[in-house]
C-alpha cells in the first residue's frame, strides 16, 4: 500500500512532495482561471478563512494534518494501489485522481441544480492537477509519504493565502 513506518528516507519523501507543491499550485492558478472564464461559478473553500488565530490553527490541522493523512490513507494507500496492481500503473494513477476530485465534490449544492452542477464542475476541474501530481508523486516514490508532503503542504498554503487575502495581511496572535 505503499504505508511504510515513518523513519528518515519517508521524512525525505515527504520533503520532496511539500517542494512539489508550489509547481502544484502554479499548474492549478490557469486551469482555475479557465473555468472561471467559462463557469460564472467559484467553489468556496471546506474550510472558509477563521478570522481568528485559534480559529486558523484548527482550520491548518484540519486540512494540513488531519485531512492530508486520512485522503493518502484511502485515496492512494487503498484505492489507487488497487487499481495500480489490478490496470497497471498510469491506469490505476487516472482511476485514483478522478476518484479523488469527485470524492472532493461529493458534497457540493447550490440555490437551484445549475448553480450546483457548475460549482461541482469548477471543483471537480478545479482538483486534477493536483489529483493526477499526488498519484503520480506516489506511484514515482512507491510510498504515500511524498504524497502526503504534497497534499499537506498544498492544502497548507491555500489555507494560508485564503486567511491572508480574508484578513487584508497576515494573520495576528
Amino acid at each position: 500500500m505503499g504505508i511504510i513506518r515513518p523513519r528518515l528516507p519517508a521524512l525525505g519523501d515527504m520533503g520532496l512532495g511539500a517542494l512539489t507543491a508550489l509547481p502544484v499550485i502554479v499548474a492549478t492558478i490557469p486551469v482555475a482561471a479557465i473555468i472561471t472564464r467559462f463557469l460564472p461559478i467559484a467553489p468556496e473553500s471546506p474550510l472558509p478563512p477563521a478570522g481568528d488565530m485559534p480559529g486558523f490553527i484548527v482550520n491548518l490541522l484540519a486540512g494540513a494534518v488531519v485531512a492530508p493523512i486520512s485522503e493518502e490513507i484511502m485515496f492512494r494507500g487503498f484505492a489507487t494501489t488497487a487499481w495500480m496492481r489490478g490496470m497497471g500503473r498510469w491506469r490505476g494513477v487516472v482511476r485514483g485522481a478522478l476518484f479523488f476530485a469527485v470524492v472532493h465534490v461529493l458534497t457540493i449544492s447550490g440555490i437551484d441544480a445549475s448553480q450546483a452542477v457548475g460549482v461541482a464542475l469548477a471543483a471537480f476541474v478545479g482538483r486534477i492537477p493536483v489529483a493526477f501530481a499526488l498519484g503520480w508523486l506516489f506511484q514515482r516514490t512507491g510510498t504515500i509519504s511524498a504524497s502526503l508532503g504534497l497534499h499537506a503542504t498544498f492544502n497548507a498554503i491555500l489555507l494560508i493565502i485564503a486567511e491572508v487575502a480574508a484578513r487584508g495581511g497576515i494573520p495576528q496572535p
